[in-house]
């Protein structure tokens, strides 16, 4: 069958006027225009879909059925067509959105409320994982968008959201609290619970220690989840390298203080990364309010 759509929706106008005349002005075609537009139907369905009585034109059996379906038709391409200008505009479409243990405790609840309330269209499949397996999945165009720590890196686009501040950490009954003065060596004396060897914070930590000739901490505990391991970290008696958020959050319920030293105390920034190939308008659009002045505000009531 090669009847095209304008055929289709032409037939349906001559039919719901019943007179070639009416259909062809309101149509703005011309009378012999429409005839052809009717011969090339019925050459195609091998049927006549009118009956002419004089100037009136009424629908045969195979033209009632074609009329049926012809509107569906016209209908299900209008409203897929409607559905493409939302996708186009980025106000629909899904979100693959990837996050670090911290960011989604503490950015995660207020993104979310701010793309269902600003963009109830955009639907979002998110992964909690550690930043640098994040940016492998990216890298393999499994994800979208990173919330979490900026990463240095030249193939990705970065924005700034918010300052955070990683510092050691540890119960308030750790032995660390009696000593009256402390040095970066002496936190080696402890056992450490850390983040693998190859997120940010633990190679920065590492760093740190190899700068002033002094061996990493060794971590007797690994885990890609340290902000959740809050008791774990309390009653271990053990040191970590924590964001502040992960210190000062309610779920933490004041288990962890800051072991208060200048050489480890890290700087960062965290924000949205996402890369420099084409994304999707739905993606553009989280970012968009990701960037927003909207999304500042609200972590600023927080």
């Amino acid at each position: 069958m090669n009847i095209d759509l304008r055929d289709l929706r032409y037939f349906e106008i001559i039919a719901e006027q019943s007179h070639l005349g009416r259909a062809a002005a309101l149509l703005h075609r011309s009378q012999p225009a429409l005839t052809k537009c009717i011969r090339r139907i019925e050459e195609d369905l091998g049927a006549p879909v009118f009956d002419r009585t004089g100037r009136s034109l009424t629908l045969t059996v195979v033209g009632k059925e074609l009329y049926t379906r012809a509107k569906k038709v016209r209908e299900a391409c209008e409203r897929h067509l409607g559905d493409m200008r939302e996708l186009a505009k980025g106000n629909v479409g899904k979100v693959r959105l990837g996050c670090g243990p911290i960011t989604a405790d503490y950015l995660l609840p207020t993104i979310c409320s701010l793309i269902s309330r600003e963009a109830p269209g955009i639907s979002l499949e998110i992964v909690v994982n550690t930043n640098y397996v994040l940016k492998e999945q990216m890298s393999e165009s499994k994800l979208d968008l990173i919330v979490g720590a900026l990463p240095n890196d030249q193939r990705l686009i970065s924005r700034g959201i918010l300052q955070d501040t990683v510092v050691v950490a540890a119960s308030s009954e750790h032995p660390i609290f009696q000593r009256h003065a402390f040095g970066l060596a002496d936190l080696l004396e402890y056992q450490w619970i850390l983040p693998s060897r190859q997120v940010a914070s633990r190679i920065w930590l590492d760093q740190v220690f190899q700068s002033r000739e002094l061996t990493p901490p060794e971590a007797y505990i690994e885990t890609n989840v340290l902000p959740n391991l809050h008791d774990v970290i309390a009653r271990t008696n053990s040191l970590s390298f924590l964001s502040k958020l992960a210190i000062t959050h309610p779920k933490a319920r004041g288990l962890l203080h800051e072991v208060s030293l200048p050489e480890t105390t890290m700087e960062r920034q965290l924000g949205i990364t996402y890369p420099r190939r084409d994304v999707s308008p739905a993606c553009t659009t989280v970012i968009s309010l990701l960037s927003s002045r909207a999304l500042n505000e609200e972590l600023s009531d927080q």
